[in-house]
């Protein structure tokens, strides 16, 4: 209990401060190339709270494993880095398959270098906090569904301002807010399976934002609620497949259990 009770003194220091962050948010001008608030430079409080809220030394220990590439499996870097790509695309085709008209989605390599430094940068500020701090203490006494919905919560009301102030409705900002809570869940569960890399986090949530504006009009047409739905069917069919695995592996452990004993 008392590492949680200090992951959420952690979790209260990002969000105090974040406050100069959305009130200079209210000037509504962007610094950035896509359409975002100023408010969005939010970013670096994760990395300013993990330093207030850490001895130096134990914060610097943390900012090295973002850039670890031996604590993952390649497995794992492959479902960071495709895991989004693919539920977008599959949005993309079941918007239009529901009559939605959406433009072809289209690739500018300029574009893109600079999304990947600009988003990369910002996964990097924000995974220091999220994965390298606070999923690593919340995973000492929580089940992987519960650290990520707490992570995922505090993320989604951290953003709440930030979207408010997109303009964004009300509707779109409640699944986006539940799309956030579910994708912290499968960061979780890979981060915990897959080596307890920070890096491949950091790469998860660069897709993340990455995928979003790749989608057609620079994330214009991008609709919450059916990548929700994408999303969910995606885990759960990955998750029938893995029973499924361990199923027939298990089975073939104990046949060939049974043949040795007859031998």
């Amino acid at each position: 209990m008392r590492a949680s009770r200090k992951t959420y003194r952690f979790f209260l220091w990002i969000i105090i401060l974040s406050v100069p962050f959305y009130a200079i948010g209210k000037l509504g001008n962007s610094v950035f190339p896509v359409e975002l608030p100023i408010s969005a430079l939010m970013v670096v409080c994760p990395t300013l709270a993990l330093c207030i809220h850490l001895p130096f030394k134990e914060s610097r220990e943390i900012f090295y494993k973002c850039f670890e590439l031996r604590s993952a499996n390649i497995v794992g870097y492959v479902l960071a880095i495709l895991t989004m790509p693919v539920v977008l695309t599959l949005t993309f085709f079941t918007m239009r398959y529901t009559g939605i008209d959406l433009p072809s989605i289209q690739i500018f390599p300029l574009d893109m270098g600079i999304l990947v430094v600009l988003f990369f940068t910002g996964a990097v500020l924000e995974e220091i906090g999220w994965a390298g701090y606070a999923t690593n203490a919340l995973l000492k006494n929580n089940s992987v569904l519960r650290t990520g919905f707490i992570i995922g919560i505090v993320w989604a009301v951290w953003h709440l301002i930030p979207y408010l102030q997109m303009g964004k409705e009300y509707h779109w900002i409640f699944w986006q807010c539940t799309a956030s809570i579910l994708k912290r869940i499968v960061m979780v569960w890979l981060f915990l399976n897959y080596g307890r890399s920070v890096l491949m986090n950091v790469l998860f949530h660069m897709q993340i934002n990455l995928s979003a504006f790749v989608f057609p009009k620079m994330g214009s047409h991008y609709d919450p609620f059916y990548f929700c739905i994408v999303f969910t069917g995606v885990v759960l069919v990955a998750l029938g497949l893995m029973y499924m695995i361990r199923l027939k592996k298990s089975i073939v452990g104990i046949n060939s259990h049974r043949k040795t004993d007859k031998m």
